[in-house]
């Protein structure tokens, strides 16, 4: 298959931003970087559970695995697929419109019982969901400030 070099830079590739989408630009990168460490966080506590529940880990590979594929872990899944989603969209164009649906699926993410319970017995999950609560809240204070 014969490589399109106009297909590649329009997937990979964004035109200067105006100062609107370059705001929203940093905010979604703000918002990647409060979730990377929750997320790994989250991934720590999870495999603290599994080692309780089934047994232990062997190696990082091991883990990766069973983050992937095992249904213990299908949970966090959602949070894996919305990071690659943020660091694709600021690498690229985007609408604004997609940034609000970012915003608002980083809200659903995190009202399961499972992350509830989480965030409730663990200081680092608290900690880490705090820094993405104010990242979301600039997130959304700058789209507002776009629509105005």
């Amino acid at each position: 298959m014969a490589l399109n070099k106009k297909d590649f830079y329009a997937r990979t590739m964004h035109t200067p931003d105006p100062p609107e989408r370059a705001a929203l630009r940093a905010g979604l990168r703000e918002i990647s970087k409060a979730l990377i460490p929750l997320h790994r966080r989250l991934i720590d506590v999870a495999k603290d559970d599994y080692l309780f529940a089934f047994g232990p880990v062997g190696s990082s590979a091991q883990l990766i695995d069973l983050v992937r594929t095992d249904p213990f872990f299908a949970w966090l899944q959602p949070v894996t697929s919305l990071i690659v989603e943020i660091d694709e969209m600021v690498r690229t164009d985007f609408e604004p419109a997609a940034v609000a649906g970012v915003a608002a699926r980083v809200e659903e993410l995190f009202v399961s019982e499972r992350y509830v319970a989480l965030l409730q017995r663990d200081v680092e999950v608290a900690m880490g969901h705090a820094a993405l609560r104010k990242a979301l809240t600039e997130l959304r204070h700058r789209l507002s400030v776009r629509v105005v």
